[in-house]
């Protein structure tokens, strides 16, 4: 207890040294100092030493806990009731680690972590590996939870729609687990699908009978009504795993699960990049259609490469509208492409940018930043994105070998509804005017255009749709003036 008293002076010292007043300010710093401060404020590291790995599960968990019990200290989006039960519950799990479940542990950090009530603060891919998991991954859309991917063997529940899981209903299921995630509801909802497939951690929260496979019940694609046990396959720390935003892009032919959806299908726009994630199609009427699935370099090509070819094709070939798709895009590195976004409503008459529960972080900054460079020649389209106006991001995370987790902690607030103006806890490079700002009210779409499971199982997409209606209604009007 003695070196857990220092570990937490040492943590507050730590945290109080990035909001301690009489600080100089940015603005008298040159970049070298900024950069340096920038770090130190908002990218600080977890605490020394580290937790070891040790062959001993039960050590191991008990090591776990007692490096993970200062985690309420660096994480800056609590409140402060929050912090307090977070520190109980964090003293709790050291006393009970020994005598824990590897699943067990696994929910007790990540409710603990979810207090803060912030997407950013997450337990990494706790949920997705070293856990018993079916050989099916799910989707939520507006009209329930469905099938979308299936090893051969399950092929025949492809498009189903699940309405209970061993006998509770689906969307009670995320009522009872949704304190394992932090942010909106939307965004704990599609966060946490993975545990749904999950029968250990199910098993671990009270809802599934067993931990070594579930039940599920609903609708067939084909209307006929179906219960399957389903058997979970062991994922350890280095089983692949599928980004669960982009579960709708249908699989390659060598890929061990089927999609719902073949490449060899009609696909609508939307869908044909499945192994990029920049892409670039042309649309009636001299649109532009500019896929962006993350704010940052990708393996087959840097973001600067590729703005550079949007801009080029956009001015050669006299582009009169673009389409921004930010609907799988979960953020990345927002300074790669603000000037892009702000420099694009000059290039085109009218700008769509498409958005959907996943669209978060960087990416939610990259509409803001369209959006509030020509309000009345931007329009946002889709369903409301995965976050808050004002949300905490930035931050370092918390190692835990023998969980193994990788536990993330938030430092620097963010808040594109307006000024930002506490600069010990605002994130400068988006809170200063000379950095990178964005304000606007809301991003909420002006034109609702949800996917629905009904348009994307019959290949429609229905932001393009009403992207199309709304462009040809624009220009039909501008040609009448």
């Amino acid at each position: 207890m003695r070196h857990m008293r220092k570990l937490l002076i040492a943590t507050l010292t730590i945290v109080a040294a990035c909001v301690s007043p009489g600080d100089p300010g940015p603005a008298s710093m040159d970049e070298a100092a900024f950069e340096r401060e920038l770090e130190r404020r908002f990218q600080y590291g977890p605490p020394e030493p580290a937790a070891q790995r040790t062959e001993d599960a039960r050590a191991g968990r008990i090591a776990d806990a007692a490096y993970f019990a200062a985690y309420p200290e660096y994480e800056r989006a609590y409140t402060p009731q929050a912090r307090a039960e977070a520190q109980r519950l964090a003293a709790r799990l050291v006393e009970d680690a020994g005598e824990l479940t590897p699943d067990q542990f696994t929910l007790r950090v990540a409710e603990i972590v979810a207090l803060a009530d912030n997407a950013h603060s997450q337990v990494g891919t706790a949920f997705q590996k070293n856990t018993r998991r079916v050989p099916l991954r799910t989707t939520w859309f507006p009209e329930g939870l469905f099938v979308l991917r299936a090893i051969p063997a399950h092929a025949d529940l492809l498009g189903a729609r699940i309405d209970t899981i061993d006998g509770v209903a689906a969307g009670t299921v995320f009522q009872r687990i949704h304190h394992y995630n932090g942010g909106i509801e939307t965004w704990r909802r599609q966060a946490l699908t993975p545990m749904l497939e999950s029968p250990g951690l199910l098993h671990a929260a009270g809802i599934a009978r067993t931990s070594d496979a579930l039940t599920y019940a609903g609708t067939l694609l084909n209307g006929e009504p179906f219960e399957r046990r389903v058997e979970g396959e062991e994922r350890g720390q280095t089983a692949p795993i599928s980004s669960t935003a982009r579960l709708i892009f249908p699989t390659g032919a060598d890929a061990p699960m089927q999609s719902l959806l073949s490449e060899n299908d009609s696909l609508p726009v939307y869908l044909r990049s499945r192994s990029t994630l920049f892409s670039l199609e042309s649309l009636p009427e001299r649109g532009l259609y500019i896929g962006l699935g993350f704010n940052s370099d990708a393996d087959e090509e840097t973001m600067a490469s590729f703005l550079d070819r949007t801009r080029t094709r956009i001015t050669a070939e006299a582009r009169a509208y673009a389409v921004v798709d930010l609907r799988t895009n979960t953020g990345g590195d927002f300074t790669t492409t603000y000037r892009f976004a702000t420099e694009l409503p000059s290039l085109v008459e009218h700008v769509y940018v498409l958005t959907s529960g996943w669209t978060l972080s960087a990416a939610m900054h990259a509409a803001a930043a369209i959006k509030q460079s020509a309000p009345d020649r931007v329009t946002l389209v889709g369903a409301p994105v995965g976050d808050r106006m004002s949300f905490w991001s930035e931050g370092g995370a918390f190692v835990l070998p023998n969980a193994p987790m990788i536990v993330s902690y938030t430092a620097g607030r963010h808040n594109f509804a307006g000024p930002c103006n506490d600069l010990d806890a605002c994130f400068w490079l988006s809170a200063l005017p000379d950095r990178y700002p964005v304000r606007i009210p809301s991003l909420d779409p002006e034109i609702p255009a949800p996917l629905t499971f009904a348009a994307y199982s019959a290949r429609r997409d229905p932001g393009m749709e009403a992207v199309l209606a709304q462009e040809a209604s624009r220009r039909s009007f501008a040609h009448t003036r």
